[in-house]
């Protein structure tokens, strides 16, 4: 099974491509905007990394979110583009997971909305999820400590809180293609999961 993963939701363009669990190539770009003229380059160049072509991918794995609400579209239509065009199956993986993936402890998962808030899911021990994801302020937290969180948000909230914290983490790619593998029986969709509105609206 070779995956291609695609994570354009957060601060960084992900690309990487596995043969199973190895990992033939990775590239990660920072950048909090611009990821729809970036991407499809990166994915040619992680491609050309691993001297394989278009044709040879038979699966997609993309983050669906939360994040930005356009990097979060800019991913699901360049995953389901290259299922459509290949017709091979397109797997959806939150951002929850991929940041909870082989941690193997209790854990809250936080990702900064970049709106004052944060993105929330608890995790057990085995990597399951406990909780429905949400949007939580500081003050919503707060009531909920002791807990230990990570996440792209974790060093801000654990500064305004004094919750405990482990390695900062963003989703990767990896990570992504990883879960798609293990669960290619059971795919989840890939369909956004914003948790709030736009920040335009018409």
């Amino acid at each position: 099974m070779l995956i291609l993963a695609l994570d354009t939701s957060s601060s960084a363009v992900s690309v990487a491509l596995l043969d199973e669990e190895k990992v033939l190539a990775y590239r990660e770009q920072i950048m909090d905007r611009g990821q729809g003229e970036a991407l499809v380059p990166i994915i040619a160049d992680v491609l050309d990394q691993a001297k394989r072509k278009t044709t040879d991918i038979t699966g997609v794995a993309v983050a669906i979110g939360p994040g930005s609400f356009t990097g979060v579209r800019v991913g699901l239509s360049t995953a389901r583009g290259i299922g459509l065009a290949l017709n091979i199956p397109v797997y959806g993986v939150t951002n929850f997971e991929a940041v909870a993936y082989g941690l193997l402890k209790p854990i809250k998962i936080v990702l900064d909305t970049k709106r004052g808030d944060y993105f929330t899911q608890d995790f057990d021990e085995s990597g399951c999820p406990i909780s429905n994801p949400k949007t939580q302020t500081s003050d919503d937290l707060k009531s909920l400590l002791p807990f230990t969180a990570i996440g792209d948000g974790a060093e801000k909230l654990s500064q305004e809180i004094g919750c405990n914290i482990i390695q900062k983490i963003s989703p990767s790619a990896v990570s992504i293609a990883k879960i798609a593998i293990s669960r290619s029986a059971h795919p989840l969709p890939p369909e956004p999961l914003y948790l709030r509105d736009a920040d335009v609206t018409i």
